[in-house]
């Protein structure tokens, strides 16, 4: 078909948004391996995009594009295939699945129904590439889930979201681009494109209503200044704590504090009443759970 084989031409905006895509799935795996975690991300986000680019790329072996072409699709299949594998493999003891728990297949069952009746084509590499267009607009709804659910996010986190969030916005503009240069457009895309733009972007206006949100972003700015590695590594800061000041000595025990995920209840002390830190952090967790 005329638009599906329609060769792009390369431009500012998609060689941004492809950059910041290969950088968020970089990250994520580089976390996972150096923190030897994938507590936090949704293994259900991760399957659903590994499905994405399978069912995507089924004409990478029998079309041939370009080499940078090429190079991309096998890097997202072998990246994502990696981090599924990290999450329901090597480091499968640290999936949290008690917050993972969206049920995928309300979203991958109506994906599939659309994709048979409102496609371009009427084939089998049709239907898998509308498919893959269809799903990669709600496939990031079991993470924000898991992250509402729990009522943590970590830096690491939020970075990821918003390099995702930003790939996404650069690919609406590449869209833009290529109507006005090229008289090009795929209306089924542009669709699916804003909608899953506009999950991210109501996701992002209510982060500013968390207040835990904002703490955690403090907490990873001080975690930096501190030397400490959001990728999950140790402090590299060897200063004893003592000789640091109040301020500072506080900062770097916070996230330490907050990682514990302590509940205190009134009376825990051998049933003596609440003292005035216990009253303290049992505000904290009000404000923290969601």
């Amino acid at each position: 078909r005329e638009i599906r084989h329609h060769k792009r031409k390369m431009n500012i905006f998609r060689l941004a948004g492809d950059s910041i895509h290969v950088f968020a799935m970089c990250f994520l795996l580089a976390y996972m391996l150096n923190a030897k975690s994938c507590n936090g991300y949704s293994g259900k986000t991760q399957l659903m995009y590994l499905t994405v680019f399978i069912t995507r790329y089924l004409d990478l072996i029998t079309n041939f594009i370009s080499v940078y072409n090429t190079t991309m699709k096998v890097m997202f299949i072998s990246i994502k295939a990696t981090i599924v594998y990290l999450i329901y493999g090597r480091f499968k003891q640290t999936h949290d699945k008690e917050n993972d728990t969206f049920r995928f297949e309300v979203l991958i069952i109506p994906c599939a129904i659309l994709a048979i009746f409102i496609n371009h084509e009427s084939s089998v590499m049709e239907i898998m590439w509308t498919f893959s267009i269809y799903m990669e607009s709600v496939l990031i709804l079991p993470q924000l889930w898991m992250i509402v659910k729990s009522g943590k996010i970590r830096v690491d986190q939020i970075i990821y979201l918003v390099t995702l969030g930003c790939y996404r916005a650069l690919y609406i503009a590449n869209w833009k681009y290529r109507y006005d240069t090229e008289g090009f457009y795929d209306i089924l895309a542009i669709v699916a494109g804003c909608l899953q733009t506009s999950i991210y972007v109501l996701a992002f206006c209510a982060a500013p209503m968390s207040t835990h949100w904002v703490k955690e972003i403090k907490a990873g700015c001080a975690d930096l200044r501190h030397g400490k590695n959001i990728l999950g590594g140790n402090n590299t800061d060897k200063a004893p704590l003592m000789e640091a000041g109040d301020d500072e000595w506080s900062s770097s025990l916070a996230p330490s504090i907050r990682n514990l995920d302590v509940k205190l209840q009134p009376g825990s002390h051998m049933g003596l009443p609440p003292t005035t830190a216990d009253k303290k952090i049992l505000k904290e967790q009000a404000i923290f759970e969601i």
